[in-house]
């Protein structure tokens, strides 16, 4: 079960140090800027990502709610190791220490793995057990996404629930629907920003 942790604590370390690199970047698109705080759509958007492999992974493996949970705590603390790599390699100001970091572990990774972890929690165990996976019931879903994440910027973890679910009922299709996941996240997970993008 350790593993399962140290292997969520990776995912999340990986999602940290991009994280990190873009944000002390000047990488932009036009007006769509990933330096500064446009970092921040990185772990909004690669933490649901990281929960459906995760979970997809533990399922396949015989793992249940436990192994799930265990992996969500190890993403969010790798997430949350964003901090940390701030103090060490871009510290704001002099004399800070990696404890001074500790708040930050916890915080960045619970703001945002476990909304999504949560929401994703509940949209497996609806279309898993209560709910068939048919196109009426996944556009639904799809909707319910894209209203919370525009309007309260959740509701990314619906989608990673809806595919873990159709995931463990074929796995044979576990990588398509990841990457099927992924270009939802991203559109998706940008509906907030397009009046910034294309002003009126």
């Amino acid at each position: 079960m350790i593993r399962i942790a140290v292997v969520g604590f990776a995912a999340g370390a990986v999602i940290a140090i991009t994280t990190v690199v873009l944000e002390h970047s000047r990488v932009a698109f036009g007006n769509y800027a990933l330096y500064g705080n446009g970092a921040l759509i990185v772990p909004a958007l690669f933490a649901p990502w990281a929960v459906y492999w995760g979970w997809a992974w533990v399922l396949a493996r015989g793992g249940a709610a436990l192994e799930m949970a265990l992996f969500v705590v190890g993403l969010a603390l790798g997430v949350g190791a964003w901090s940390v790599l701030e103090v060490v390699f871009f510290p704001q100001q002099p004399g800070l220490t990696v404890l001074d970091a500790l708040p930050g572990l916890v915080f960045n990774g619970a703001f945002f793995v476990i909304p999504a972890a949560l929401l994703a929690g509940l949209a497996f165990w609806l279309f898993s057990s209560r709910m068939p996976l048919n196109s009426l019931t996944v556009f639904a879903a799809g909707f319910a996404a894209a209203f919370l994440s525009a309007l309260y910027g959740v509701g990314l973890g619906i989608l990673t629930g809806l595919c873990v679910a159709a995931a463990r009922k074929d796995p044979s299709r576990s990588v398509a629907i990841g990457i099927a996941l992924l270009v939802l996240l991203i559109v998706l997970g940008n509906l907030p920003l397009l009046p910034a993008l294309f002003p009126a």
